[in-house]
Formats: C-alpha cells, structure tokens, sequence
C-alpha cells in the first residue's frame, strides 16, 4: 500500500499548511485547517467510542463540512458511511440499521433531513453529532495527528450503498488499499498536481465522489471547489462557474458531461480534463471542447477500471493494472470477437458486502487466471466484447440493470417496491427510450389512485429509480409459458402535439409546450407536478434553460423545485420580466458609504420604512422594496410565493452592487431579505454585508399560522389587532377592495414558504425580537443563529409584534451599530 488517504493529506497539510484545500463561495479551508479539524473530530468520535473498523454515517450535503466529516471518520480508524441526505428518509433508515451505524456525523443544513431521522435514530441508540452547532465539543481537543491509530491495508475505507448487480441495495466495503491505489492511479494516469483546481460535482452519498474527485484531489495537494447545486444543473451556468473559478479538472456523469461538452468554450478555457462515466457518452459532430476527455468503466465493487477518449463506442481498455475477462457460462474466456460476461480482476477490487458472505462469495470469484492463489475477480453482470483494437464494447446486462441518467438502477428492485405498495395485480417495470427511463405497468389499479402512489414511492425510491410514468393495463402480455412477456409491453404514450389546458396566465401555454416536448406528452394541466409527470433534474435543467434562451431572463431552478408547476414558473416567468420600479430610493446620499435595502411585513409597502431616512446616520441610503399590488404598483397582480417576489428583486439588486449593502426585514420582510440573499449567492454575486431581521423566527421553523383562509372580514380583523397597519384604514369599507388582495397575498406568502436546506450564509445576521411577541417568540428567533457561519447577535426590544413602530427609535440606534460593525473576513 503506497500510503492512507489521510496520511497524504497529512503530508500536505504539513508541507503546505496555508494552502487552500477547499473551496465553496466564500468559505474557504486550507489544509492545515482541513487536517486539524478533522484530527479534533477524529477524537471526539473515540470519546464517542467508535472503534476500529466501525460503521459511523455521514449525511452531508456537499460543502467543507462534507469534507471533514469523512476525513476525521477514517482517522479516528473507522469506515464512513455514505449517506445521501436528499434520499428518501425509509431508504436512508435502513442503511443506518442495516449497517449497524451508533454514531452519525451530520450538520443543521441538513436538518429537514435529521428532524425526520430523529425518533428513529433514537430507538436506534445512534448518536447524532452535528458539525457546525456541536463544535464546543470538539474545539478545544488536541489537533495533531493521530499518530495512535493504525489502520491495514484490508481495514475498511469506506461503505457505500449500491443497486449494483443484485435485487435489493447492499453496502460496498471498500478497502484501504483498493482505495490508495485509486488515488495513485488518478495521479499516474490523469495526471492530478498540487496546481488542479478540481471541481466537486459528485454527491457525498456516492462512492465516486470520494475516490474519483475528493481523496485524489487532496491527495495530489489540489484545491477542490464546490459548485451550488442550481448551476450543477443548467450547463451555461456550470461553463461559467468552471471559467470564473479557472476549474482544471471535473467529474459529471454522461448526462451532465454531454451538454456541457457540445457548448462553444474559449480555446484558451482553464479546463483541462473531464472525467465522466457512462457507456452511452456521445458527442454531436459540431462539439469540440479544448479539453480532454476521460471516460471511465467501472462500479462501486472494482471503482474505474478502463479509460478512453470521449468519442467511438467502445468504454476503453484496462487502466493501471486491472485486469478484464470476457467468460461464458462455464467460467472459460470467449472467443476474440465474441460476446462474454465482463470480470474484473487486479487489486482495486472492494472487500465485499456488509455482513453478507455468501453474495460475497457469489460475486467475488476467485481468479483462476492471475496466477496469485489468493487473487479474486469481480463478476460484474455486463455483456460485452473486445474490438479489432483491444478496447472493450458492452452490449448490454446477463440481468436487469440499466443506467438511469448515470445511475445503475436495478429494475426487479424497482418492481418490487411499486408491487409492495401499489395495492392491484399485477406489476412490471421496464426500461424504456435511447436515454432509459423507468416505466411501470399495472393492473387492477385505477388512474385516480396513480398520484399517491407516486407519493409514496418517492418516500422510498431515490428519485433515478422512480418509475418516470404509470400505464394501466387490463393484464400483462404473457408468453406461452406464462411469464410476464416485457416486449410485448405497450409503449407509453408519446407526444404528437403541445396542446396544453394551460392558458391562464403569461407565458403559461409557452411553457406548457417545452414540458409536453421533454415529456413526452400531449397534454400537462396548470397544476400538474413535473416530477410527478415523468421529469427529473436533468430535464428540469433543460426546461430551465430554454425558457431563459426564449425569455432572455434568469429563472432560479431552485425556486422550481420548490413549486414545480405551470403556474408557479409562469410566475416565475412573469416576475423576471416585470418591468417597473421594485426598489425605491428613500433618503441618503448620492454616494453612500452603505445602503440598508428593506422589505416590509404582510400588507406593507415603501411607506413602513418612509419614517427612518430621518433617524439613519447621514453616510447610510434608504432603499426600500414595493411590492406589485400597492402604492404605484397598485394594478400588478399581488404575489403570493416568496421565491416569485426574489425573482424579481434579485436581478435589480444585482445591476447596481454596492459593497456595503445590508438588508432588513420585518417578519415576511425578513424571509423575503433572507432568501434574497441566497438568492445572490447561488447566482453568483457577493452577499450581503449583513443581514437584520426583526419579529420573525428563523425560517426553518414551520409556520402553523393559516391566516390567509380566513374569510374576509375575520383577516381584516385580525390584521388590525397587529398594530402594523393604520386601524382606520382597515375599517374603510371602500378600501377593502384595494386591501385585501395584497394582505391575502403576503399571509399566504409567509404562511406557504416551505425552508430548502442549504450551506449558511457568510455574512453576519443581526435579530431583533420583541419581549412580548408571540409571533416571533425569542427562542424561535434564536434559530437565525443556524443561518449564518458567521457573527450572530440578538438583540431584545420591548414591545409585541410591530416593536418595528412602537420601539422605532430604539430599533434604528441598534440597525445603526450594526451598521457599523465592519463585516470579518471569512477564513
């Protein structure tokens, strides 16, 4: 063995300590901070009593934190777990018990994730520790090295789930050694140096994000960057996100690797080499992209084993050492030219399953033909042949495994979850088109039970296994020997039109027609689910990107994801292009030395924040949001999504940068001007220089509040007992008709707004709470703590709710300091 993963990266650290190791917008890690951190958590995890060899789970999204977690696991000795937090919570359940997992590495940006886990984890005895919130119990351990924990080169360096080539998904023991000679065979064959910027696009629930992008990376002394997931997905925005960071070297899987590839790149682009995988990488005739590309043959059991140019058919010869049998049923080599199931032999083989000898035995044979007796070959379940050339040619699987948008997805798995759950007959599940898509068949299953059907399989089925359409049959072709005849299955309904009932708002029937083309449809409702109809992120990524090219606008693929709908893109749509003035300057020089944007609470506009140019120091501009529906905006239709409103005020925001801009907000203001400020990040532009938010919980606590049904007189009602709004003005029977359709808007704004997990902002946040505010309780407000990797303050202000009128002197002398507090640098 050529050395551990992390005594190469403690070599790094040691040799260049104030290098940067990874990247992730503004958060940085270099590697004497990467390796001291993860040498402190490697201790608290033996405080916690891991042993050597143990399972402990990692259920992280990508960021540093992701990074560290399974660093510190195998320091301390142990084999990390790959967890998927964005997997269906019962799949990620039986992992943790099926493996045995007592400890769980996780953060509060996964939180959506761990609330669910929780009672489980409980009745499981797991422990659960959370990087960013539980750091006092880790800060002050020893941060050298581990000179006291040894590992073999057999010890188990990571577990990772796998549909792979059985049934059910079963944990992949990778080696120690399997995994050094990866990251040799990286640095050997692809060259990785200490000068790569290598770009982490894999998700941390996959093996080959550790051995294929993070471990050779850190290894070689290279800066690994994180992009967010909204421009993972839209090529444009990853070719201009791979420019700007001056990425060298990238891994995608084919689906992703391909648009990006066929896009017009500078000659001179800093890229020098994508990494992709997938039998069916291919490249349209124009594409010429100034890189290379590597295509690489492999699975979780035996990591890549060949190699090849991103053009032809073939998936390329055998890489550093492995070695590829073509054997018939009899377990002897075919004939040259003739077809054979694929074996792989050579020291980059796994262990085996977890706790499962006798698949172990079933797959890893022994190698009669590498004249080591104690050498074994993986029989992989692909059918392929070698060309004129040597290089190896698949032609399809010996069982039903297919690759779902560079996913192995095992269909009889697939069957049996649907049949498990879908409560009729009979059922079968087939791969269907040249970019495969599952498709179930079912009997004794009426078309109205179809949607909660696919709700629950998606609490079960990662989204690449979810059937992409349901047809019902009255029975299932069969041959004569009555087994299910999957040939003679019915194709599903194609598209011959882009008809769509969808006409009731701007750009709707525009848009309908994009989903019935990638979907394959005639018909899409206002109100349908794209992802419940068949799509994915891919084809998201794809519908995203044509209407930007139609519309010349920007839409936030993650605002889609949160309501992906006709309806709610047309909106979407229809902010991006509202024209108009949705940032008004209040008071302030011409050239100030900061601007404090605000947005108002549910019924506000401009005229809440009028008062304070007056009692703001004279260097600060007042700038203030107008929502659509009031004031000058009277006649635009009022919004009633947060993500709508953001659309529109992100882009006029970031037309006019300033680099002292903070914003605050009040109660709906403070969710509008938290997620304004993602929504800067994920779009490429600098944060906030600070965030204030006032009488609003942090927004990860669920809203219980149903105001926005009330009828008409009780929502009135209740709004003037807040002490927001001017009693009088909602007493005015002739203003009813100019109030209510913006107080409803924003209640259902603020009672709608479902939090999505992300990485915390960088900037500092400021909360003020009300002492007697039972809207915003106090601790309710000291969530906002978990939203920023910065400096957090509280500040407590007498009164109820609407301090924001009734404290106002007191509040703007405090949004004054924060004010001047310069912003730390983030390291």
């Amino acid at each position: 063995m050529t050395g551990t993963v992390h005594s190469l990266i403690e070599e790094q650290a040691r040799r260049s300590p104030h290098k940067l190791a990874v990247v992730s917008g503004s958060t940085v890690l270099s590697y004497g901070r990467l390796n001291s951190r993860a040498n402190k958590v490697a201790r608290l995890l033996g405080e916690l009593g891991v042993a050597a060899d143990e399972p402990v789970g990692t259920c992280l999204s990508r960021s540093p934190d992701a990074v560290v977690s399974p660093l510190a696991i195998v320091k301390a000795g142990a084999a990390p777990v790959l967890l998927d937090p964005a997997a269906p919570i019962e799949r990620t359940v039986d992992q943790i018990r099926s493996c045995g997992v007592k400890v769980l590495v996780t953060s509060t940006v996964n939180c959506d994730t761990l609330a669910q886990l929780q009672p489980v984890l409980a009745d499981l005895g797991v422990q659960v520790f959370r990087l960013d919130a539980d750091r006092h119990m880790f800060d002050e351990l020893p941060a050298n090295d581990l000179t006291e924990v040894r590992v073999t080169p057999d010890s188990a360096a990571h577990i990772v789930y796998t549909s792979g080539s059985v049934s059910t998904p079963k944990a992949v023991v990778a080696r120690h050694e399997t995994v050094s000679e990866c990251v040799a065979l990286a640095r050997e064959d692809f060259g990785f140096t200490g000068d790569d910027r290598v770009a982490w696009c894999s998700s941390p629930g996959f093996g080959v994000s550790l051995v294929n992008e993070l471990w050779p990376a850190l290894a070689a002394g290279a800066t690994v960057h994180i992009p967010d997931a909204g421009t993972l997905l839209v090529p444009k925005q990853l070719q201009d996100w791979i420019l700007r960071e001056r990425i060298t070297v990238a891994h995608l899987v084919g689906t992703l690797a391909v648009p990006l590839c066929e896009l017009s790149w500078p000659a001179d682009c800093s890229l020098r080499l994508l990494l992709t995988t997938g039998e069916r990488f291919r490249l349209g005739p124009e594409a010429a992209p100034p890189f290379t590309i590597a295509v690489t043959y492999g699975s979780t059991e035996t990591t890549h084993i060949t190699g090849r140019s991103g053009r032809g058919e073939t998936v390329g010869r055998p890489l550093g050492g492995a070695a590829v049998y073509l054997l018939d049923e009899t377990g002897r080599p075919v004939p040259d030219g003739e077809v054979g199931e694929v074996h792989v032999g050579g020291r980059r083989l796994a262990r085996g399953y977890l706790d499962d000898p006798a698949l172990t035995a079933a797959r890893f044979l022994p190698d009669p033909f590498a004249g080591d007796p104690g050498a074994r070959m993986y029989r992989t379940g692909d059918l392929g042949r070698f060309d004129g050339d040597g290089e190896l040619v698949l032609v399809g699987r010996v069982d039903r495994q297919v690759k779902i948008r560079g996913v192995a997805v095992n269909l009889d798995e697939v069957e049996a979850v649907v049949a498990a759950h879908a409560g009729g007959d009979e059922v079968a599940v087939v791969a269907v088109g040249d970019e495969p898509r599952a498709v179930a068949y079912l009997t004794g299953v009426e078309s109205a039970g179809v949607p909660a059907l696919h709700r629950t399989l998606a609490a079960r089925l990662p989204r690449s296994h979810m059937p992409a359409e349901f047809v019902l049959l009255d029975r299932l072709p069969r041959t004569v020997t009555g087994k299910v005849d999957r040939a003679a299955l019915p194709p599903p309904r194609r598209s011959s039109s882009a008809t769509a009932g969808a006409d009731s708002t701007a750009g709707a029937g525009d848009i309908a027609g994009i989903w019935c083309e990638l979907l394959e449809r005639d018909h899409v409702g206002i109100d349908e689910d794209f992802f419940e109809l068949g799509g994915h992120s891919l084809l998201a990524a794809r519908m995203v990107m044509e209407l930007q090219e139609r519309h010349a606008v920007k839409i936030d693929l993650t605002a889609f994801y949160e309501r992906p709908t006709i309806r709610a893109l047309s909106g979407l749509l229809d902010a991006a292009e509202q024209p108009g003035n949705v940032l008004v300057r209040v008071s302030g020089p011409e050239r100030p030395l900061t601007r404090l944007v605000c947005f108002p609470y549910a019924g506000g506009g401009v005229n809440a924040y009028a008062p304070w140019g007056e009692l703001l120091p004279s260097h600060v501009e007042l700038v203030c949001a107008q929502p659509p529906g009031r004031g000058p905006r009277l006649a635009e239709r009022p919004l009633e999504w947060v993500a709508e409103l953001v659309a529109g005020l992100g882009p006029r925001l970031a037309a006019d940068p300033h680099p002292r801009t903070f914003l605050f907000g009040h109660s709906l203001g403070a969710i509008v001007a938290f997620e304004l400020a993602r929504w800067l990040r994920r779009n490429g532009h600098p944060e906030p220089a600070g965030l204030l938010v006032s009488g609003s919980a942090a927004p990860q606590t669920p809203i219980s509040a149903r105001v926005h049904l009330l009828p008409d007189d009780a929502l009135l009602a209740h709004v003037g007992t807040l002490g927001g709004t001017d009693r009088r003005l909602v007493d005015d029977e002739r203003l009813r008709p100019v109030l209510l359709p913006a107080l409803r808007a924003d209640f259902t704004m603020h009672e709608t707004y479902r939090y999505t997990t992300d990485e915390p902002l960088e900037c500092p946040v400021t909360a003020f709470a009300g002492s007697h505010d039972d809207d915003a309780p106090i601790e309710d407000v000291l969530g906002w703590r978990e939203q920023t990797a910065s400096r957090f303050r509280l500040e407590v202000l007498d009164g109820g709710h609407f301090f924001v009128a009734s404290a106002r002197e007191r509040l703007l002398s405090l949004v004054g300091d924060a004010l001047a507090v310069e912003t730390e640098p983030v390291t």
